[in-house]
């Protein structure tokens, strides 16, 4: 029985993988041209476009609207500490940030929600459903807690733009100070919702976090929960 040959585009993804794989593509971790792929491999941009498609699709490459495709090989430093905005801590490193505010909405919080943030689980909180990025790559899903009635002005800040959780918090309550105090971490698969929101594939590793905020008072103001991209988030832990 004469085995059946693979399609081209799954050749040239197989070959485009182990040039990234053997490092091959060095220069900024920017990938050649459609046509420069096209020339290189003696095949039509269309083949060039679905292997593309697919190392993207399985995450191993980004695509960035007007510059081209990039390995998805993003480094994001998850301090327990750092009480910087999540945007100035991309821009220091170079990459461009950027957060979506998936859903906003006030609900009645899980038995876990009202126990970090010390309240009964029959009062309400705000739910903040944020999907952050770097250079278009979607690198966390995040969902933020707050007291619904102690911070209910955070609802009418939320179309600040571009969207920034601290720029909002700072907006809301000017003389608020927000600090960490405990960060938990936990490894976990992907869903299929997840998955989707992180353009990874289903089955693959995600790192939680499940942080609790303090005010300047030692009063709780936040508990959220962010789940990133494994290949894109390394642990930082300030000792002093």
């Amino acid at each position: 029985m004469r085995k059946l040959e693979k399609p081209m585009y799954i050749k040239l993804y197989e070959k485009i993988l182990k040039n990234i794989e053997n490092k091959k593509y060095n220069s900024n971790d920017k990938l050649p041209s459609e046509n420069d792929f096209a020339n290189e491999f003696n095949v039509n941009r269309h083949t060039v476009r679905q292997a593309l498609s697919l190392l993207k699709d399985e995450g191993y490459i980004y695509t960035q609207k007007g510059k081209g495709n990039f390995i998805s090989n993003i480094k994001v430093p998850y301090s327990i500490s750092d009480k910087s905005s999540y945007t100035s801590k991309i821009l220091d490193l170079g990459y461009e940030p950027k957060t979506k505010l998936l859903s906003a909405d006030i609900i009645e919080p899980n038995e876990e929600v009202a126990k970090n943030l010390g309240l009964n689980n029959k009062l309400k909180v705000i739910e903040l459903k944020l999907l952050r990025y770097v250079n278009d790559l979607p690198i966390s899903v995040s969902y933020s807690y707050f007291d619904a009635f102690l911070y209910r002005e955070i609802v009418n800040n939320l179309n600040y733009e571009p969207f920034s959780l601290y720029k909002v918090l700072e907006k809301s309550y000017p003389t608020l100070d927000v600090t960490k105090v405990s960060t938990v971490f936990e490894s976990i698969v992907a869903n299929k919702e997840l998955s989707e929101f992180l353009m990874m594939p289903s089955n693959s590793p995600v790192l939680v976090a499940s942080t609790l905020s303090k005010d300047q008072n030692g009063n709780f103001v936040e508990y959220g929960t962010s789940y990133f991209r494994a290949d894109t988030c390394k642990i930082k832990v300030d000792l002093i």
